[in-house]
């Protein structure tokens, strides 16, 4: 039996390669990261025998560049050499008409093209509608073959209701018309810098916080996945209010959570003390690089190693200038935590849970 999860080099964004199984390895992969990381996914991809390139699911939690391009650059292939069983994402199609981060609606146009083209099953666990949660009610539980439990935690309708004006605006603003494929973009990434001094832990979990209020973000899927008596938190770049919610529709008890991948890669707004309070952990991973929005906040970080159960225990999946600082060892024993980076020179880092 197995659970492993592999945080792949996906720059500031995210691209998470699941694999679980107990004769069988099935696997999940969630959002592409930026550009490059389509490198990073076809050498996982090839090292499959092909028998077994093959996905229970893929899921594009929202439009950002940084969750949505690899994953774009990968289907805009001719051909795919993978079989998907299911692709989460919403689309121009899923935002209800009633009701400043780098976005990507056109990104969303071209991949909304490529699932097309490609005939992939497009939200199948949803009878082809959005991925969202009721606003009352049972939140959805979805199991994929060879076992693994995922119960969606966000967005709600209203969530995709915000961004449609976005979407609609980036869109036409390209000289396109929202519903319809589009040409491709490029991004370029930033240099990184250094973060300075140590910082204040205790006056930083101290702060006042304000919630994130972009609306892609708010867009974003994030759920629960469990299997073989482990939970992990995929909390996208997820507005905490609605997963909060969500956590407490579950139960009025603390979350048992195994691992926690912290929202919009440990930003200021997306990870309150509430919600940390909430989950019943001590491991907590953030995917970034650090370059363009020198994630993650040092505020976010403070208040997990403060609030985040005994022992905290943080994962990076890059050693950079804007998280190094968390491996100093004044920090690690004053405050009792430890930090995992991958190994001197690498980037990407892989957790087993079973």
């Amino acid at each position: 039996m197995k659970f492993d999860i592999h945080f792949l080099p996906a720059r500031y964004g995210d691209s998470i390669w699941i694999e679980y199984g107990t004769d069988q390895t099935h696997r999940i992969l969630i959002d592409g990261g930026t550009k490059g990381t389509k490198a990073d996914m076809l050498k996982f991809i090839k090292a499959l025998p092909e028998d077994q390139r093959h996905f229970e699911l893929m899921v594009v939690t929202h439009i950002d560049r940084d969750h949505i391009e690899g994953i774009l650059a990968l289907l805009e292939q001719e051909t795919l050499g993978f079989k998907v069983d299911d692709f989460w994402f919403n689309g121009w199609e899923h935002l209800p008409e009633d009701e400043d981060e780098q976005l990507g609606p056109v990104q969303g146009e071209r991949l909304t093209a490529a699932i097309l083209r490609h005939q992939l099953p497009w939200n199948k666990a949803f009878a082809k509608k959005a991925v969202v949660i009721p606003a009352s009610g049972p939140l959805p539980e979805i199991v994929l073959p060879g076992g693994m439990h995922l119960t969606l935690l966000s967005p709600l309708i209203k969530n995709l209701a915000e961004l449609r004006p976005v979407w609609a605006k980036e869109v036409k603003d390209a000289g396109l018309v929202p519903g319809f494929g589009a040409r491709p973009v490029v991004v370029a990434e930033e240099d990184e810098e250094q973060l300075g001094i140590l910082p204040d832990v205790n006056a930083l979990n101290a702060e006042d916080f304000h919630e994130d209020e972009a609306e892609a973000n708010g867009s974003s899927i994030a759920f629960l996945g469990s299997f073989g008596g482990k939970t992990v938190f995929f909390g996208g770049d997820a507005f905490p209010g609605v997963v909060l919610g969500s956590l407490n529709r579950l139960s009025g008890d603390k979350a048992k959570i195994d691992l926690v991948k912290l929202s919009h890669h440990a930003s200021a707004h997306n990870t309150s003390p509430e919600l940390i309070e909430k989950f019943d952990c001590n491991r907590y991973m953030i995917s970034t690089n650090g370059s363009n929005y020198h994630h993650p906040a040092a505020v976010t970080v403070a208040r997990v190693i403060k609030r985040g159960g005994h022992a905290v225990h943080l994962y990076f999946n890059y050693k950079s200038a804007d998280n190094k600082v968390w491996d100093s060892r004044t920090l690690k024993q004053k405050h009792g935590y430890k930090a995992f980076f991958p190994a001197s020179g690498k980037s990407g880092i892989k957790i087993s849970l079973i």
